[in-house]
């Protein structure tokens, strides 16, 4: 049992752990053909738990209403709120890569719980993978590093990435046209974040002495925002695949550039001094001749090094509209 929390709060919280380790596990084990779907299922107990765990102890109702004052009763309970429903009020912004990768897997879930499917397992490893990592990073967020499931966790070893193709049905074909009309509904911003679907490249460890490569795989976190650090990575993914790049900071907007889509969309007439006052609203950015330029909401802002200003993304210009214009 988990110390110093409420009973209720502490009994959520293990189950999360325990359904996340069963996922898991079931994902791992090499002859497990139900793979994506059991890791699933079972993911998605683990997020409506830890959810339950984290509104249970903020005090938050996270039960379904039935009319202005009363609460949903199933079989003498109340009825809470479902992992979307959950994850829609935590994340608060709908186009927000965690929550996006919930909404997928919890649609996706309602496809295949009925189906036996292990052809998509390789479709969705990279989602499969933030899944994870996304719940073991707000788990330690909110209730500490003593709850980490990471310790539990090896890599599994593998002969190859690769596997036989297998002949598809009209089913399959349903859930993967789903499974791309998703992805294709996705913004840049979010269908590129590894908080959506985690993508990496295996490097071979080269070690000096004999003891620099007793871990065969290691997870080294980078910062986005730190384009000194980002062009290191790029010149090591370059040494493995050929890349293509038509334009620089794709997705990313000047204030002007902002305003302009802004006025055309929502066909209002927005200057620069209200788009001043929104950064600062919601503090995606911090003041200018700052201390740290780089402190930014990657999500809604980036420091452009170069030209020594900020660039705007799509999930800025949305949640603008979405926020602030809705009503107009």
């Amino acid at each position: 049992m988990s110390r110093g929390l409420p009973k209720k709060v502490a009994n959520l919280l293990e189950k999360a752990k325990e359904s996340a380790l069963l996922a898991v596990d079931i994902y791992n084990k090499p002859k497990t053909a139900f793979r994506s779907g059991g890791f699933i299922v079972l993911m998605c107990i683990a997020w409506t738990s830890l959810l339950h765990a984290v509104f249970e102890r903020q005090g938050v109702k996270y039960y379904r209403k039935k009319g202005k004052r009363r609460y949903e009763v199933v079989d003498g309970d109340y009825r809470t709120w479902e992992l979307t429903e959950c994850a829609k009020y935590f994340y608060h912004y709908p186009n927000n890569p965690v929550f996006k990768n919930i909404d997928f897997f919890v649609t996706l879930r309602n496809k295949i719980e009925h189906r036996f499917m292990p052809i998509i397992d390789p479709s969705i490893s990279g989602e499969c993978q933030a899944l994870l990592l996304n719940f073991e990073e707000l788990i330690v967020k909110e209730f500490g590093d003593v709850h980490s499931i990471v310790e539990s966790l090896f890599i599994p070893l593998q002969f190859t990435t690769q596997r036989k193709s297998l002949p598809r049905t009209k089913q399959d074909e349903k859930v993967f046209s789903f499974i791309k009309q998703f992805r294709d509904s996705l913004t840049e911003d979010v269908a590129n974040s590894q908080q959506y679907a985690f993508k990496a490249f295996f490097i071979p460890k080269i070690g000096n002495h004999r003891n620099s490569s007793d871990v065969a795989i290691e997870f080294v976190r980078f910062d986005p925002a730190d384009p000194a650090e980002m062009a290191q990575y790029e010149k090591m993914i370059v040494g493995i695949k050929e890349k293509v790049v038509s334009v620089v900071n794709p997705g990313h907007y000047k204030p002007s550039t902002v305003l302009a889509m802004i006025n055309s969309k929502a066909k209002i007439d927005k200057g620069m001094g209200w788009h001043t006052q929104m950064w600062k609203k919601y503090q995606v950015r911090p003041p200018t001749q700052c201390k740290n330029p780089r402190d930014c909401k990657v999500e809604f802002c980036q420091y452009d090094e170069p030209h020594k200003d900020y660039i705007y993304t799509d999930n800025w210009v949305a949640m603008l509209i979405e926020k602030e214009l809705q009503s107009l």
